[in-house]
């Protein structure tokens, strides 16, 4: 499925999940590269959620798109975004960490939800479903004509007994039935 196009998707809702280093925001970045060349500007939004890019056991992991597609559309994204389970030491300060992303996130749900585009891009909505509410991201999903969204979906990270690792598959099952297209990495 890497070699999907995004006229193949154009008119659904396509969700790109795997596990940490898979090329979920590479395929992303690509897909979006390939809308704003057949969509108006104006009629795109992405909204980046991922944290910087880290390493851990000498992988990649994380990372937000690549500038250079952004020029085309409307950029949407905290100031910052944590990597709880990477930065947190604790079960306490992991918690503490998704909590502080879903608040940093929330205004920009809310701002795509007042003003909708027909194409949204979404990189790393997991980070919001460690603490977020999948109403708020359906909302936002459902509103968009295309959308494209990536997800974290292994068993890479040990999330120090915080239990944010269910709870982002849990959260992500609520929102499944959304999907017109699945892609496992």
């Amino acid at each position: 499925m890497k070699g999907i196009s995004y006229e193949e998707i154009r008119g659904k809702k396509t969700l790109i999940r795997g596990d940490v280093g898979k090329g979920k925001t590479k395929l992303l970045g690509r897909l979006l590269f390939e809308a704003a060349r057949s969509e108006e500007s104006s009629s795109i939004t992405v909204i980046d959620m991922a944290p910087g890019e880290r390493s851990a056991e000498g992988r990649k992991v994380g990372g937000r798109l690549p500038a250079p597609p952004l020029q085309f559309a409307r950029h949407i994204a905290p100031a910052r975004i944590a990597a709880p389970r990477l930065e947190g030491a604790t079960s306490g300060e992991v918690v503490r960490l998704a909590k502080e992303n879903a608040t940093a996130i929330e205004p920009c749900l809310a701002q795509y939800i007042s003003s909708p585009t027909p194409v949204l891009f979404m990189n790393d909505l997991t980070i919001y479903l460690q603490h977020g509410k999948a109403e708020l991201l359906r909302e936002a999903i459902a509103l968009a004509k295309t959308f494209v969204g990536t997800a974290y979906w292994g068993d890479f990270f040990d999330d120090k007994g915080s239990g944010i690792n269910a709870m982002e598959r849990l959260r992500l099952g609520k929102l499944i039935d959304l999907f017109d297209v699945v892609i496992d990495l």
